[in-house]
């Protein structure tokens, strides 16, 4: 995603007296806008067709070094005018470098290390459910076959405050109380929050010429929940196309029968398949993806219950989702400006729209027309 390089120089003596190398910055880009048109099937019963101008992302990449072995990174979200990443890497040796920061952790597999909102058509639903998504960290990589990275992450935590108020009928005084509910194991107290260790996520991105293996492992919450991918990616020329599997095991922190915290486990499975293959002017693609969730359920609860615990607040998933795309990039004008068309249909069991009593099979499709660009 390099656009141009800005070059500071410095003195050759000074440099070489304090053992900097010139200060570079490199500055990029990426965006996507596309228009498009649905039928909105997963959230209105009635299918009404609609069609959208949507700006999907874009971001403005700056990378920079402090001397030859410490490099700086940071990656700034201008739809949503915030810092997304920011990190410093150092390069203690050829084949070991430590980083820390604000970082993209190494969760959830391939579709999401090679795949964003401004650099991907689209992507599998699925990933809504990552719990360490950019978060703070410390890396340190080692190349092994590969690359082989341990982050130590800063927690998932899932809390909610709520406020009642409360007037005195005589005096017409207004109390506020507030109450904080957690979900997430590594908060104590309702009105405390404690992090006792950091979360580790564990990658091997394998090198083997045109195939590239990936193991990911997580452990988070305290240790009560984990994630675990793998995936095979091929690359030629002409061809990139990958596999992944993602299974992530979620403990909520809940109350028994009884009033006693307890595990609550949840699962969210992912399957991806990707792949396009470039055709002169043209790259067509396909994305196959689904989402399958077995979400926590209080003994004895019936059938109802189920379903109001299962929010289906814009077109959430209930049990399952399967979506399908085909479609084709037009390179006439290279990386800078990739104009894109594709239809996808998404399918699946969800929250009835109209009565969150009941469960429906709900379907949407999409056509897309749009631009991705990097720079």
């Amino acid at each position: 995603m390099k656009v141009s390089s800005i070059f500071f120089s410095l003195a050759s003596v000074a440099a070489a007296s304090h053992g900097f190398a010139a200060a570079e910055v490199e500055i990029g880009g990426e965006y996507q806008v596309n228009v498009t048109n649905t039928n909105d099937g997963l959230n209105d019963p009635k299918e009404v067709q609609q069609t959208s101008l949507n700006l999907k992302g874009a971001k403005i990449a700056l990378k920079g070094k402090l001397s030859d072995q410490i490099t700086w990174n940071v990656l700034y979200k201008a739809k949503e005018s915030e810092l997304e990443r920011y990190w410093l890497t150092n390069k203690v040796a050829d084949n070991l470098d430590i980083s820390i920061g604000k970082q993209k952790i190494k969760v959830y597999g391939l579709h999401r290390k090679l795949s964003s909102s401004t650099t991907a058509p689209i992507t599998g639903a699925y990933l809504a459910n990552n719990p360490l998504t950019d978060k703070m960290a410390l890396e340190v990589t080692y190349k092994l076959a590969g690359n082989f990275s341990l982050q130590l992450v800063e927690d998932y935590s899932k809390c909610s405050t709520s406020t009642a108020t409360k007037a005195d009928p005589t005096t017409g005084d207004v109390t506020s109380t507030s109450t904080t509910a957690c979900t997430s194991w590594n908060s104590g107290t309702p009105t405390s929050t404690t992090q006792k260790q950091p979360a580790a996520a564990v990658e091997w991105y394998g090198a083997f010429g045109e195939f590239s293996p990936l193991v990911q492992y997580s452990v988070y919450d305290l240790g009560k929940s984990s994630s675990a991918s793998v995936g095979l990616r091929y690359k030629t020329d002409v061809i990139d196309s990958y596999f992944d599997y993602t299974l992530d095991t979620r403990a909520a922190k809940g109350k028994s029968v009884a009033g006693e915290f307890e595990e609550q486990a949840s699962k969210f499975e992912g399957v991806v398949v990707y792949g396009e293959y470039k055709l002169g002017t043209f790259t067509p693609y396909f994305h196959y993806s689904t989402l399958v969730s077995d979400l926590y359920e209080a003994e004895g609860a019936t059938d109802v219950k189920k379903i109001l615990g299962e929010s289906n607040a814009a077109g959430k998933l209930d049990n399952n989702e399967t979506t399908f795309a085909l479609g084709s990039h037009f390179e006439n004008w290279g990386a800078y400006y990739r104009p894109f068309v594709h239809v996808a249909v998404s399918s699946g069991k969800f929250v009835e729209p109209t009565d969150p009593t009941k469960q429906k099979d709900l379907s949407k499709t999409e056509l897309v027309a749009g631009v991705i660009g990097k720079f």
